[in-house]
């Protein structure tokens, strides 16, 4: 009977379901197992994360707030301040409950003793972390008062220095606990899938399928949340969606992730969207609370207008559609420039461009030279820009010139942020700006393309071509400014024009101490080497005027009664 092989088919089969049993009931707890680590990270650990970042944003918010009330401490400042400490003060309070929260769940979810051991050890650091936030809260809302020094402030700063380093070290250790429950996970993983070798082995191809099955179930979904992590943290948002495949815990932390990802990038096209309209820097600084930010500084700026030459010409040839496409097109080519060049577009104004070079957004020493660049840029961009006119305007004949004239001014300005309290705009303000826009103006007088005044010409340097064109005293000031013609790069002026310049300046000269014809003997030289040449064609016509009334008390300067 023993021997017979009924009984040993009968045993075998009674072994192979023995070995069924406890491979099932062995598989069954290492899935309970990874069943518990995954809830316990996907309802403990990774909220009990998030909320620890989003309490050190609240305390560095605090360290701000503190900043804010030294740098203005006065009344206005004070209910500011007291308003954002409130503020903060609760959302601490409700981060610490959600932190508690999450660590309690985190307890109560786990059955594995280290885990419980491990969320045992967080809780005096959560009560310590808890004691810390509410001794910041309360020193910064009680440092919110008209009679507290920078001494009080500072040692709520200090105080949200230490939450940040508590926060830190918490953090710390929850993520250590995080990539031991990961590797916990690991083994369980590697626990069924030994159990499921062993069914494979002793039940045939159906337990090795089976088992496949089973492994490629857990691990791929895993797998695919690590390589979404990587691609978030390689910036890739577009590519870190992950596939959900399951409704279990790794569905949900999946899902779960998914959602962060489309947050990331809802807020990712929100910075690139404002960026269209604010420089990033600009954005930068007023991120980082910037000294420029909130209240006006003054600084040595460089500031840079243009205009289309018969812009309203243009405009009444084109349908509206059209015009602002031609508008946007040439807007984008002579941005570019001043944008390579570390220059801020200020705004646009109908077809004009104003920007501005300022400290610490431009080195100061620099910021006179790449301005010039950025001009000459623009200029050798616009030939291969009116070649693109015809495709933008949709026409093949009649097309207009596109043409601009420019000029650059360097001087004293207030920079900050101007406007209301629901909309503000970060520019510069002074007389430098209306000097900048009076002699960019001043370019149809003297039949010139781009103007620069003496202290752009003085911080330039020599490392491009110019020559003086005339003293001049804009409207709108008592003081003259000597202008210049900026030409192109240092070595890049034919010979015959130089010497033209040369004729021109020595007939300039002769033409301030009224000299009228050995002026006009210059300037006929200057116009037989450049028949072209407004300046010179401007003061023969001032000289011809001179000889017909005298000037009275004439000085070399020319005053501008116009815009």
């Amino acid at each position: 009977m023993f021997r017979s092989i009924s009984f040993k088919i009968f045993g075998v089969s009674l072994g192979l379901l023995v070995m069924m049993v406890a491979t099932a009931v062995w598989s069954t707890r290492s899935s309970e197992q990874v069943h518990r680590q995954l809830q316990t990270m996907g309802q403990s650990l990774f909220p009990l994360s998030v909320a620890l970042g989003n309490l050190k944003s609240v305390v560095q918010a605090q360290t701000v707030t503190a900043d804010f009330y030294l740098n203005t401490p006065d009344q206005k400042a004070v209910q500011i301040c007291l308003g954002k400490a409130q503020v903060q003060k609760r959302a601490a309070a409700s981060l610490l409950t959600a932190v508690k929260r999450y660590g309690a769940r985190g307890f109560e979810i786990t059955d594995l003793e280290q885990n419980k051991l491990a969320f045992a050890s967080l809780q005096p650091m959560l009560a310590e972390l808890e004691f810390q936030e509410n001794r910041l809260s309360q020193m910064t809302l009680g440092g919110c008062a008209l009679d507290a020094d920078a001494v009080q402030m500072g040692a709520a700063k200090l105080q949200a220095d230490d939450v940040l380093r508590l926060v830190d070290t918490i953090s710390r250790e929850i993520n250590a606990f995080v990539e031991a429950s990961a590797q916990r996970v690991a083994e369980s993983q590697k626990t069924a899938m030994q159990a499921s070798i062993l069914m494979t082995a002793s039940a045939g191809l159906v337990g090795l399928m089976l088992a496949w099955l089973i492994s490629r179930g857990l691990t791929r979904p895993i797998i695919r949340l690590q390589a979404g992590a990587r691609a978030v943290g390689a910036g890739l948002l577009e590519d870190a969606h992950v596939l959900v495949t399951s409704r279990d815990e790794v569905g949900d932390v999946t899902h779960a992730f998914n959602t962060m990802i489309v947050d990331l990038r809802e807020k990712e096209r929100i910075k690139e969207t404002f960026g269209q309209y604010v420089d990033p820097r600009v954005v930068a600084d007023l991120i980082g609370g910037g000294a420029h930010s909130s209240s006006g500084e003054k600084q040595i700026a460089t500031l840079f207008f243009s205009d289309i030459i018969g812009f309203s010409a243009i405009a009444e040839r084109l349908a509206p559609s059209t015009l602002v496409d031609l508008v946007n097109a040439y807007f984008s080519e002579m941005s570019q420039p001043i944008s390579d060049n570390s220059g801020i577009i200020d705004k646009y104004i109908g077809d004009a461009i104003m920007a501005f070079w300022v400290p610490p957004f431009v080195d100061a020493t620099k910021q006179a030279e790449l301005a010039c660049r950025a001009a000459l840029e623009q200029y050798a961009k616009l030939e291969a820009f009116r070649l693109q006119v015809p495709d933008v305007i949709g026409l093949r004949r009649d097309i207009p010139l596109i043409d601009f004239r420019a000029a650059l001014s360097t001087g004293e300005v207030v920079v900050g942020s101007v406007g209301s309290e629901t909309a503000r705009s970060f520019t510069v303000m002074g007389d430098t700006v209306n000097q900048a826009s009076r002699l960019e103006a001043a370019n149809k007088i003297y039949g010139t393309r781009l103007l620069i005044d003496h202290e752009t010409f003085s911080r330039a340097g020599r490392a491009f071509e110019t020559r003086q064109i005339d003293d001049i005293i804009v409207l709108g000031r008592l003081q003259s400014v000597r202008i210049y013609e900026l030409v192109s790069l240092a070595g890049e002026l034919d010979p015959t024009r130089r010497r033209a310049f040369d004729l021109y300046e020595e007939g300039l000269e002769h033409y301030r101490v009224a000299k009228w014809d050995m002026a006009e003997m210059a300037l006929q030289a200057a116009l037989e080497l450049s028949p072209n040449d407004g300046p010179s064609r401007t003061l023969l016509a001032r000289i011809a005027q001179f000889r017909r009334a005298e000037p009275e008390d004439w000085t070399g300067v020319w005053s501008m009664i116009s815009k």
